[in-house]
């Protein structure tokens, strides 16, 4: 579960699919006329899964974002 999660934190992996989802949003409304059926379900469909990932981005982040401890540390003095 750590390699999964690992991978759809990074960095990378968002910058990609944030790239992705510009990408299919700009084709779906520049060629709605000219691509196919097919073409336009498996954009859709991509559309989708890149927003369930944002949502489960922003669902980690709100989660997580409030993750502090109650007391301020305390440093250990040898």
């Amino acid at each position: 579960m750590e390699i999964v999660l690992n991978f759809l934190l990074n960095y990378i992996t968002l910058a990609v699919a944030g790239i992705a989802f510009v990408i299919i949003l700009v084709v779906l409304f520049a060629k709605r006329k000219s691509l196919s059926r097919n073409t336009k379900l498996i954009f859709t469909v991509l559309l989708i899964i890149l927003a369930v990932y944002f949502v489960f981005i922003i669902w980690i982040t709100i989660a997580a974002g409030g993750n502090q401890p109650a007391n301020p540390p305390t440093p250990i003095i040898p």
